[in-house]
C-alpha cells in the first residue's frame, strides 16, 4: 500500500507535468510579495470597504433578501457579484468589513494568470515577466477597484483568468487535451460576461478568435451547446432603461432638430443641443455637466415641462431616448465615432485615476454622507453592509471615524502614497494642453512618444506569432473599448480591463528585436534568454 503523497511532493509532481505553469509561479514571486506589502499597508489604514454612488445597486439583492425575504435581482446589476455580496453579510462585521480583504487576495492570485500569459506568448519572457506583474500588481485603479463594494475588479480578474485560458486551449496540440483546457477559458469567461453588461463587448473579438482557431473543429458537441447558451444569456445582463439613458447622454449632439420625430420634445432641448454642437470638440468635458444629470433626472428641472413630464414615465422616456439616439446615429454616424475617439482619448491616460483617492482622510469624508443615510433610516443599506442593529438609533459618524480609519497619519499610509504617487504621467499616452479643462478641445491634444509605441504593439501584436494569443485578444480589447466609449462617459474604469493587454504590447516592440536578435545569433528563437 503506498503511503498517502505529503502536499508538497504533490504540487512538485505538478509542477514537473506543467514547467510553464512552475516557470509563471517563480517568476511572479516579487509580485506576489510587492503586491501583498501594498494591500496588508492599504488594510491596515482603510480596513472597510468603499462604499461609493454606484454600491447600493449591487446591495440592492443582499438588501432585498435580509429586510424582505424577497429573492429579486435588480434589471441593472445582474449576476455575479450581488450573488457573492449576500453570504459575505453573514460574516461577523458585515460585508464591508470583509471585502477588502477577499478582493484583494483575489487580486494577488490574479498575477498568476497574468504571469502565465506574459510566459507562454512572449519570446524573451524573462526580461517582461517581472516588470510586468509588479506593475500590475501596484497600479492604483486595480488596487482602489479591489477595495471598493463595486463588480469592477471581479469583471477585471475574471477577464484575465479567461485569457489566460484561451491561451492554454489554443496552444494545445492534441484535440482531447484541447477540449479539457477549453474549459479554462470558458468558465472564467461566464463569470465575466455574468458580471457586467459591459462584458458583452469582447465578445466579437472572440468570435474572430474562434474563427482563427477553426474551433468547429476543436470542440466537443456539449462545448458548443455551452457556448450558445451563455451567448444567449449575455443580453440579459444589465438593463434596457440604463442603456437607454446612457446612449442618448453619449449621442445628445447628434439630436435631428429638424425632423418630425418627437418635434416637440425637440422644441424643449433645441438650445441645449446646440450649444453641445457648438462645443463638440469639448464634449467629452460638457458632458458631465447638464447633459448628463438633465437625461438622467429630466423630472428634477422645470424649464422644460414635457421633459419634466418623462420623469414620471419611465417607458415612454426609454423610448424616446432610443428613438432620438438611434435617428441622430443613422444620420451622422461619423460624428458617433468622433465623439467616442474624444472620451477614449480622455480616459486613457493613467494619471486621470488621482493618487488622492489613498490619502488620509479620503474614506472617511466621502462616507460621511452615506452614513448619515443610515443614521436616519433604519431600513437602509449601509446597516446591513456595516452589521449595526436593523432598528433602533446607532452610534453617531463622528464617534465611528476612528473605526473606519483607526491610523491617519501613520507609518502604513506613507509606503502606499508614496507607490501611488510615483506613478505620476510616466503612463500617459496622451498629452493634454495646459489650459482650463472646458477648453481642452479634443484637436489640441497630442500622442505621446509612449503612445506611438503602444500603437506599435497594437500592430505586431497580429504577426503570426502572436496573433492566436496576443492578436486575437488586443482585437477583443479594441472592440470592446470602443463599444464601451461609443456609449458612455470619460471614466478610467471603461480603461482598466485593458490595462494587463496594454503593459504586455507595450512589451511586444522590444519582444519582436529581441526575438530576431536571438534567432541571427542561435538560429533559434526559443532559445531566448
Amino acid at each position: 500500500m503506498n503511503p498517502p503523497s505529503q502536499p508538497g511532493n504533490t504540487l512538485r509532481r505538478y509542477f514537473q507535468r506543467h514547467p510553464l505553469v512552475a516557470d509563471s509561479f517563480r517568476w511572479v514571486l516579487p509580485a506576489l510579495l510587492i503586491g501583498a506589502a501594498l494591500r496588508i499597508l492599504f488594510i491596515s489604514y482603510n480596513p472597510y470597504a468603499v462604499w461609493g454612488p454606484d454600491s447600493r445597486s449591487y446591495y440592492i439583492f443582499t438588501h432585498r433578501l435580509f429586510y424582505d425575504g424577497a429573492f429579486s435581482l435588480a434589471e441593472k446589476r445582474r449576476y455575479l457579484y450581488p450573488l457573492l455580496l449576500a453570504p459575505m453579510s453573514l460574516l461577523p462585521g458585515g460585508v464591508m468589513r470583509w471585502l477588502p480583504s477577499i478582493q484583494h487576495t483575489l487580486g494577488l492570485a490574479t498575477l498568476l494568470p497574468l504571469a502565465y500569459i506574459i510566459r507562454k506568448t512572449l519570446v524573451c519572457w524573462k526580461l517582461w515577466i517581472v516588470p510586468i506583474t509588479v506593475l500590475y500588481a501596484g497600479f492604483p485603479i486595480i488596487l482602489w477597484s479591489e477595495h471598493e463594494l463595486l463588480g469592477e475588479h471581479l469583471f477585471f480578474a475574471t477577464l484575465i483568468w479567461s485569457f489566460a485560458g484561451w491561451v492554454a486551449w489554443v496552444s494545445q496540440s492534441g484535440l482531447q487535451r484541447g477540449r479539457r483546457m477549453f474549459w479554462w477559458f470558458f468558465v472564467p469567461f461566464t463569470l465575466f460576461i455574468l458580471t457586467k453588461p459591459a462584458g458583452r463587448f469582447v465578445w466579437p473579438g472572440i468570435f474572430v478568435g474562434f474563427v482563427l482557431v477553426a474551433a468547429w473543429r476543436l470542440l466537443s458537441r456539449k462545448q458548443m451547446v455551452a457556448l450558445l447558451a451563455l451567448i444567449i444569456i449575455t443580453p440579459t445582463v444589465g438593463s434596457r432603461k440604463q442603456g437607454a439613458w446612457i446612449l442618448y447622454t453619449a449621442t445628445l449632439p447628434l439630436t435631428q432638430l429638424d425632423t418630425p420625430l418627437h418635434a416637440e420634445y425637440k422644441a424643449e432641448i433645441r438650445d441645449l443641443v446646440q450649444q453641445m454642437r457648438t462645443n463638440l470638440d469639448t464634449y467629452y468635458v460638457l458632458q458631465y455637466e447638464e447633459p448628463f444629470y438633465f437625461i438622467r433626472d429630466p423630472g428634477e428641472q422645470d424649464k422644460r415641462p414635457l421633459w419634466k413630464a418623462l420623469g414620471k414615465d419611465e417607458k415612454l422616456k426609454n423610448e424616446i431616448y432610443m428613438d432620438l439616439a438611434l435617428e441622430g446615429i443613422r444620420a451622422q454616424p461619423d460624428l458617433l465615432f468622433y465623439l467616442a475617439w474624444e472620451r477614449f482619448v480622455a480616459s486613457m491616460n493613467e494619471s486621470i485615476f488621482e493618487a488622492e483617492h489613498f490619502d488620509d482622510g479620503h474614506y472617511v469624508d466621502t462616507f460621511a454622507e452615506f452614513y448619515k443615510d443610515a443614521f436616519d433610516s433604519p431600513k437602509s443599506s449601509i446597516r446591513l453592509a456595516l452589521a449595526l442593529p436593523r432598528t433602533g438609533s446607532i452610534a453617531p459618524y463622528a464617534s465611528l471615524r476612528r473605526k473606519f480609519e483607526p491610523a491617519p497619519g501613520s507609518w502604513m499610509a506613507r509606503p502606499v502614497q508614496a507607490w501611488m504617487g510615483a506613478w505620476g504621467q510616466r503612463l500617459d499616452f496622451f498629452r493634454f494642453p495646459n489650459l482650463p479643462k472646458a477648453q481642452c478641445r479634443i484637436s489640441l491634444v497630442r500622442t505621446t512618444p509612449l503612445g506611438w509605441w503602444l500603437l506599435l504593439g497594437t500592430f505586431l501584436s497580429f504577426l503570426p506569432r502572436y496573433r492566436r494569443t496576443l492578436g486575437v485578444w488586443t482585437l477583443a480589447f479594441l472592440v470592446y473599448m470602443l463599444g464601451v466609449f461609443l456609449v458612455s462617459l470619460v471614466s478610467p474604469r471603461y480603461v482598466a480591463p485593458a490595462w494587463p493587454m496594454v503593459l504586455i504590447l507595450l512589451a511586444v516592440p522590444a519582444d519582436v528585436l529581441c526575438a530576431a536578435l536571438c534567432h541571427r545569433l542561435r538560429g533559434r528563437p526559443s532559445a531566448a534568454l
